[in-house]
């Protein structure tokens, strides 16, 4: 198995893939309401700004980070990994991996706090949350041990693929 860091370059990849692919051809539904922040960090926040954190991958502008007084919960939910990404130094991308046996609970936190979510191709066990500036996808990986929850800032998703 890859050491986490290493497999979250690859994953997060894919996760922003997903979210250019289904922002630009619209498979979202809207967000009742979108959130302002990732777990105190507001969208776009210096990384300087912001204490705790360990670098545990970076390439070229783009850096993850893990918090060291991170509290691996949410809700009820144990959490294994928290992850921070920055591009060119500010904050915009926060991913959580969980035990698959929580996605129903944050499926459900989320869907109380974001509104019903998209689910392209109908696949329960990828949701998609689109807000104007901020996207939520909640996935189950395919051995569907682990979920993934993703939260990206738009805007500066959008400087990271146009590589601004």
């Amino acid at each position: 198995m890859k050491p986490p860091h290493v497999r979250q370059l690859g994953v997060l990849g894919l996760c922003l893939t997903s979210v250019l692919v289904c922002t630009f051809l619209g498979c979202g539904s809207p967000a009742a309401s979108q959130p302002d922040d990732f777990r105190g960090i507001r969208w776009a926040a210096e990384a300087s700004s912001v204490s705790g954190l360990s670098q545990i991958a970076g390439e070229g502008n783009l850096a993850l980070y893990e918090k060291n007084d991170d509290r691996l919960q949410m809700g009820e939910v144990r959490l294994e990994q928290v992850i921070y990404g920055f591009y060119k130094g500010r904050f915009y991308m926060g991913m959580v991996y969980f035990p698959a046996v929580g996605f129903k609970r944050i499926e459900e936190m989320l869907t109380r706090q974001l509104g019903q979510p998209a689910k392209p191709d109908n696949t329960p066990s990828r949701l998609i949350w689109e807000g104007d500036n901020v996207s939520v996808l909640l996935t189950l990986g395919d051995s569907s041990e682990q979920g993934r929850l993703v939260y990206i800032y738009k805007p500066i998703q959008l400087e990271v693929e146009l590589k601004k």
